[in-house]
């Protein structure tokens, strides 16, 4: 993915997650962002996953897609710590390893998540759980990098 191609807004979402998270180049940020909105996708059923896709910034569309099984299970989460684990199931399942540790997968979950806020795509989605909305609410940027 070249960042000649985004907008300002996204070129600062994807550098706001290499920064915060310490990652090294724009492929590993694009990696682990593309493995929690496939976990989010996994999450929907599949009218929900259509209307997100219309919602998303189309620079995320194509990560939201990837690998994308037509009899993929739907697997309801309430929390953050659910999401978590299916983020970590899902990459352990696929034998990538995109993260380190669970603090990894809840940090860029939550940034991920936020910043999908911020562009308005969730905000009135009702395919995410009120909890997971209000966890989300209640984190701030500095609690995230610390």
């Amino acid at each position: 993915m070249l960042l000649t191609h985004l907008e300002p807004a996204e070129i600062d979402f994807l550098q706001q997650i290499k920064k915060e998270l310490s990652l090294e180049t724009q492929e590993e940020v694009i990696k682990r962002v593309a493995s929690v909105l496939q976990a989010l996708r996994q999450t929907l059923s599949r009218e929900s996953a259509n209307e997100l896709i219309n919602q998303l910034p189309d620079f995320l569309k194509l990560a939201f897609i990837g690998n994308w099984e037509v009899d993929e299970e739907v697997t309801p989460v309430n929390h953050l710590d659910e999401f978590v684990n299916l983020v970590q199931l899902r990459d352990v399942k696929s034998g990538k390893f995109y993260f380190k540790s669970e603090v990894q997968i809840l940090s860029i979950s939550i940034l991920t998540l936020k910043k999908l806020l911020e562009f308005g795509s969730l905000k009135d989605f009702e395919g995410l759980s009120p909890f997971i909305r209000q966890q989300l609410s209640e984190v701030s940027a500095e609690e995230i990098a610390a």
